[in-house]
């Protein structure tokens, strides 16, 4: 990684493409040793992203369904009606 600016060559171990790329050379290369940052790394992101998502759903507000729709759809078709 000479090649990328300093930014990029400190914080790219800590990023997923990365360590999804390491984790796979290592699992396959060399019988899935070394591959313990890697893992932790793509863990984190993934509990991370778990966390967000129950977040955000948990903050979102029920859909409200009209009582006068229910009560309609419930007095559409009788109970043991056929065609």
């Amino acid at each position: 990684m000479p090649y990328l600016p300093a930014f990029w060559r400190d914080i790219g171990p800590y990023l997923p493409p990365r360590n999804g790329c390491v984790l796979l050379h290592h699992t396959i290369y060399f019988d899935g040793h070394g591959t313990g940052q890697a893992l932790t790394t793509l863990l984190v992101y993934l509990g991370i992203a778990a966390a967000l998502l129950i977040v955000l759903d948990l903050r979102r507000p029920a859909a409200a369904v009209p009582v006068d729709a229910t009560e309609a759809a419930a007095m559409a078709v009788p109970i043991g009606a056929t065609r």
